[in-house]
């Protein structure tokens, strides 16, 4: 179903279309003549959809002179057109007129149309009875488009011995489309339709039963492999579908649908670069075919490279290939994309051809609705759902446009229509959903998102959707729940925790935190967030765990450290707190808070002077803070300068009038100084207010002091008989009672406090005193006697602090990398030995610790650390390996072999054995690190880095056999510069010319390599008399390290190198220059873009002498072969930067201008004086007269080794 750009072309189809339904034969003649009249006498050029079908009728109704208006038919095609050559061709070819069907045929050479081309040619091939080459050019046809139903009914004619019907029910199995069983003729057709046939009516363990069981696999026939490959991929198995499709397309290098189906396996499985490539080389061959089109762009659209997308969806609506369900798959794409206008003009020619066509009204209608043009989009909607009812896609496009409107009931009515007109259309499921989200109904959403992934369980906006509705359920009643909807980034998330946070909802805003730790957990902010919701649960460690994570991934924010340093103060590490927060002072010296958190820290640990000094700069900072004023008032009551302290409390308390808490610290301190008349004045004023329980405990303090016992009897019998279990007022009791000599209720008091503080050994003391006086001193004795195993307050604090600490080593240990990571040594140092206090024996600690005491450049520390260990554990090999490196590390060699051997009896190691022969080499044991060296090969003789090691000292000691055979087995294992320039070295020593010859080859490869590795084989090359190599190394070498040091060019941007591919690949296609002003018109590009464009095409680059086995030289020989062998131009003398790169396939403009400089270097760049003896083979089938290009494509390589080729001819 052609589409046409203008409304007369598509009246004239219509036109031809009645006509061919009309059974009177003079109205039928007089309708077609009509037609072709208009075609004839129309300006300008016209479908060459429309002129193929004409020519046909033309041909068929052989009126008077219909040879000439087919010519003129014709001639009415664009210059890029060949269908209506190829029409011309077909019929006049079918009617045996063999001379002017060629003269067509010839004059689209090169045609974009590979499989009608290769058609038309076969046909006029057969009507000049040359069948083996129309059977040949049928196979190319079908190369493109392997479902060619009607070439293989050609072939079936020419080559009846084969089943071809059998081939084309495989293709069509494969391709997931209808077919008919063949015949069953035998042969190996037959063979392959049934394993296929077998796969795809769903019997899996036969056909694989089948196929490796089959001869045609166990030789691997490129066919089987294909179908192996298919297998795969029908079953997800991406990595093993990439493998045999590769293995597949070497074998067919120049099947379309292979190399697109390869492309395809690759995009599935996440590899869209190689994807890309994959479609390029498919590109190279045939590049209007559809398969390759699209493949193209969905492998630019996964890279994000929507323009370049765009520009091919344009340039081959442009072609002549696109048909109907081209135009309808790039209104999609385009409008997916976000180009809805775009969209809509593809759209609108759809309609022009084909009014009230559903899909098209249903890209506009979108397109309308992204431009905010409503009322179109509602009615070109409704044209959809007229013209098919029943259409799931129209229904479902109608819903979305009432959902816009608001029209919520009609959009439910609609989407509902649309499931129940397909329930497995996904599109009206996913329209549903939608419907179903914005009327509120959240249960009936989610189901239909479960309906959805139970059809397609990758649908990614499902799943997002339900994990969304999901979370909202656990929130919903928080205000996090109208941030939730919008959740599309770290941002968004961010904001979401930020809400439940506020919202004091800790726990959902923690679990939300770890259940996206892989989409957001690299994100500081994230972590500083998770950490703040597991402080506020009381997940202290935790919390520390998360700030330090957040500080290595945001070591410059002040905040987080701060908020570590919080987090350890409350799990009770007050060194690390300390720490953190000498890291926030110093990233922002002008915070006071930082200096209070600071100083508080250093108070707790008893360092007053410097907690004072901390307050003080806070006090500078905000002289309004009354905390710092309080804390330190407090520190210099302590001291006993209470009139220091009162003068800073009466700052606070100027600067916070109505703060109780500043009354309550200022009557503490006038207790400590015995001022209880002052502390007696403020405690009544506050019990007015508030008669909390402190404030009641100080003021009857006072009066007991003020010797007013009564008062203070009468004030706290009041407080407890509200608060009878209040400990603090308890023990202001007990005071009393000792005041007051009222032993019988001291005891009845003390006993009250021991019932709530089992613990409290004062008042045990107290109470046994008490017992004694009153003559009970059986039951005095006991307590005494049970007060020396009674634990201390200050035991009890310990053990739960450790506890704290050391319920999760696992924790600290992060902790203390994540401080490492930061710089902080001395905080990971000391959260490691926390992590150690808790598992002394775990190795991981103990090493990582060892590395901190190195970190701090304190070998000897480290040494007795180790040391130390080893006197528990005097077995353990790590420890030993790592005594070993530290000794080695200060020069103590004879230590080091020690340490290693001992580690070596305790578990064999080639690495150790290594370091033990590298030790060993530097005390001048020779034989000892040969001895080492070989038993680490022994063991791992993979180990190139031992083989290396052992072939450098076997040259030392003159065994230049033995580092002959070591040093290929470090190649062996694993090739490298280093590897290659020893081997020339040693091959110098041996006088083995042909070995450093190949030492040299070897080298070539690298990319880069030092300086002294480059010297060492320019060495042996002079010294055996490969003189020319070693002058062409150095001058390789000074060539890539000046490009290296060269200053750099000026940067292109990625606009214009976009812009200048577009411009090839129009060009390529059109056989035109890139600097072709129709080019650039039709491109619609802005002028000035398209002139950098086309002067960055003209700016030729230089390559330098091409040598053989350099690291580049295999891909661009490759390369070069593909513009040859693809290439429209067969001339190396004029290949253009075009045709490298879409024939050649280099990966994007920069690759393409190397390449075409590569090859013009290669075509004068001196060639080598050795040539591989397979090549000396190769040449012996020439006569000599053979062009470079067709050596190149005979014997299938690159412009240099195709002169090598050529060099040995006539030798």
């Amino acid at each position: 179903m052609p589409v046409f750009g203008s409304k007369f072309e598509a009246g004239i189809w219509d036109d031809i279309r009645r006509a061919e339904g009309q059974k009177n034969l003079q109205n039928r003649e007089k309708a077609l003549s009509a037609a072709l009249s208009k075609i004839l006498t129309s300006e300008g050029e016209v479908s060459s959809a429309l002129l193929a079908r004409m020519i046909e009728i033309v041909s068929a109704e052989e009126a008077e002179g219909w040879k000439d208006d087919v010519a003129d038919l014709v001639s009415k095609q664009r210059p890029q057109d060949c269908k209506a050559s190829l029409a011309a061709a077909s019929c006049l070819a079918r009617k045996g007129i063999v001379n002017e069907a060629r003269t067509y045929l010839e004059g689209v050479h090169g045609s974009v149309d590979i499989p009608t081309y290769s058609y038309v040619k076969a046909e006029v091939l057969v009507a000049d009875q040359h069948t083996q080459e129309a059977a040949k050019s049928l196979m190319g046809s079908l190369r493109s488009d392997p479902l060619n139903v009607k070439a293989y009914e050609f072939l079936e004619k020419l080559i009846p011995q084969k089943n071809w019907r059998a081939l084309m029910a495989i293709e069509l199995m494969a391709a997931g489309k209808p077919f008919d069983a063949p015949d069953d003729t035998g042969g190996p057709e037959m063979a392959l339709y049934r394993i296929y046939h077998e796969w795809y009516r769903g019997t899996h363990d036969g056909a694989n039963s089948l196929l490796i069981s089959s001869e045609g696999y166990k030789e691997e026939d490129p066919d089987y492999i294909l179908l192996s490959a298919r297998m795969a991929r029908d079953e997800g198995d991406w990595v093993n579908a990439q493998r045999m499709y590769e293995k597949a397309s070497k074998s067919m290098p120049d099947d379309i649908n292979v190399l697109c189906e390869t492309g395809d396996s690759y995009l599935n499985g996440g590899d869209a670069e190689t994807a890309l490539a994959r479609f390029r080389s498919a590109e190279a061959h045939d590049p209007a075919n559809p398969i390759v089109v699209r493949g193209l762009i969905r492998g630019y659209m996964s890279l994000g490279k929507n323009s370049e997308a765009l520009e091919i969806l344009n340039e081959f609506l442009d072609s002549e290939m696109a048909v109907y369900d081209d135009y309808e798959y790039a209104s999609r794409e385009m409008l997916r994309m976000g180009y809805s206008a775009e969209a809509s003009e593809v759209a609108s020619a759809i309609l022009n051809t084909y009014p009230g066509d559903a899909t098209a009204c249903i890209v506009m209608s979108k397109s309308m609705v992204a431009e905010g043009n409503l009322r179109e989009a509602e009615a070109y909607a409704k044209a959809a759902v007229s013209n098919n009812r029943k259409d799931p896609e129209s229904l479902a496009q109608m819903s979305r446009v009432y959902l816009v409107l608001r029209h919520t009931s009609k959009a439910v009515r609609y989407a509902k229509r649309a499931v129940s007109a397909d329930a497995k259309s996904v599109t009206a499921l996913t329209t549903l959903m939608e419907v179903y989200r914005e009327a509120g109904e959240n249960d009936m959403a989610m189901e239909t998102c479960r309906k959805i992934l139970e059809i397609d369980p990758h649908n990614d906006e499902a799943a997002n959707v339900l994990s969304k509705l999901e979370m909202a359920q656990v929130i919903k009643d928080s205000d996090a729940s109208s941030i939730l909807p919008e959740v599309s980034g770290s941002e968004d998330f961010i904001r979401l925790i930020s809400t439940l946070i506020a919202e004091r909802k800790y726990a959902e805003a923690e679990k939300l935190c770890r259940d996206n730790d892989d989409k957001y957990g690299n994100v500081a902010a994230v972590r500083r967030l998770r950490g703040n919701a597991e402080y506020a649960l009381g997940e202290f460690l935790k919390a520390s765990a998360s700030f330090a994570s957040a500080a290595a991934l945001e070591p410059e924010c002040a905040e987080i450290w701060h908020s570590k340093g919080l987090a350890d103060e409350a799990f009770g590490d007050l060194d690390s707190a300390e720490a953190a927060y000498n890291q926030a002072v110093l990233l922002d010296m002008k915070n006071p808070h930082y200096w209070i958190s600071k100083g508080c820290v250093q108070e707790m640990k008893g360092n007053k002077v410097a907690a004072v000094d901390s307050f003080n700069r806070a006090i500078e900072l905000d002289q309004s803070s009354t905390y710092a004023l309080v804390k330190k008032a407090s520190i210099m009551a302590e001291y006993g300068r209470f009139s220091d302290a009162i003068n800073f409390m009466d700052l606070a308390e100027a600067t916070d009038p109505k703060n109780n808490d500043i009354q309550k610290i200022k009557m503490q301190i006038y207790l400590a100084a015995t001022r209880f008349t002052d502390a007696a004045y403020i405690g009544k004023k506050l019990v007015k207010k508030d008669p909390d329980a402190i404030t009641v405990a100080c003021l009857a303090r006072a009066d007991i002091g003020l010797d007013d016992t009564a008062a203070a009897r009468k004030l706290l019998d009041k407080a407890l008989a509200d608060d009878p279990d209040n400990v603090d007022l308890l023990v202001v009791y007990r005071e009393l009672c000792q005041k007051m000599g009222d032993n019988e209720a001291l005891i009845a008091v003390c006993r009250n406090i021991i019932k709530l503080d089992q613990y409290d050994k004062e008042s045990r003391k107290i109470l046994a005193d008490a017992l004694y006086k009153v003559g009970r001193g059986d039951e005095a004795s006991m307590l005494y006697s049970s007060l020396d195993r009674t634990p201390t307050e200050d035991d009890r604090e310990t053990a739960a602090v450790s506890e704290v600490q050391h319920d999760d080593p696992a924790s600290v240990f992060q902790i203390a990398k994540s401080l490492l990571e930061v710089g902080d040594v001395v905080g990971a140092g000391r959260m490691a030995d926390k992590a150690m206090e808790s598992d002394p024996d775990n190795v991981d600690y103990i090493l990582f610790r060892a590395s901190v005491y190195r970190r701090t450049g304190d070998i000897r520390v480290a040494d007795a650390f180790l040391s130390q260990y080893l006197t528990r554990n005097p077995s353990s090999a790590p420890i030993l390996e790592a005594m070993g490196d530290l000794k080695a590390e200060v020069g103590e060699y004879k230590a080091a072999a020690d340490s290693y051997s001992d580690a070596l009896r305790n578990g064999a190691r080639p690495d150790v054995y290594v370091k033990l022969g590298n030790v060993q080499e530097k005390m001048d044991a020779r034989d000892a690190a040969v001895n080492s060296y070989s038993n680490a090969v022994k063991i791992d003789p993979h180990d190139s880095d031992a083989s290396r090691a052992l072939a450098l000292l076997q040259i030392k000691t003159h065994d230049y056999d033995g580092a002959l055979r070591s040093i290929r087995t470090s190649l062996a294992s694993e090739q490298t510069a280093e590897g290659y320039a020893i081997l020339a070295q040693i091959c110098q020593l041996r006088k083995d010319r042909e070995g450093v010859r190949d030492a040299y080859k070897g080298f070539l490869r690298f990319e880069n390599p030092p300086d002294y590795m480059i010297e060492k084989v320019v060495s042996a090359l002079n010294s055996v008399g490969l003189r020319s190599e070693a002058g062409m190394l150095r001058s390789h070498m000074d060539g890539e390290k000046q490009v290296a040091e060269a200053p750099a060019e000026e940067e292109v941007p990625p606009a214009v190198k976009r812009l200048a591919e577009r411009i090839m690949r129009r060009a390529y296609m059109l056989g035109a220059e890139t600097s072709d002003p129709a080019i650039l018109d039709a491109l619609n590009a802005d002028p000035e873009l398209a002139k950098a464009a086309v002067d960055f095409l003209a700016d030729a680059r230089t390559y330098g002498d091409v040598i053989p086995g350099t690291p580049n030289f295999d891909r661009y020989e490759r390369l070069s072969y593909n513009s040859i062998f693809r290439g429209k131009n067969k001339d190396l003398e004029a290949m253009t930067i075009e045709c490298a790169y879409v024939a050649g396939g280099a990966k994007d403009v920069d690759e393409a201008k190397v390449l075409l400089a590569y090859i013009r270097s290669a075509m004068t760049s001196p060639v080598p004086r050795d040539v591989p003896e397979d090549l000396r083979n190769i040449s012996q089938g020439l006569n000599g007269d053979e062009t470079l290009e067709q050596i190149m494509l005979d014997c299938k390589c690159g412009v240099m080794t195709a002169r090598m080729i050529q060099s040995c001819v006539h030798e």
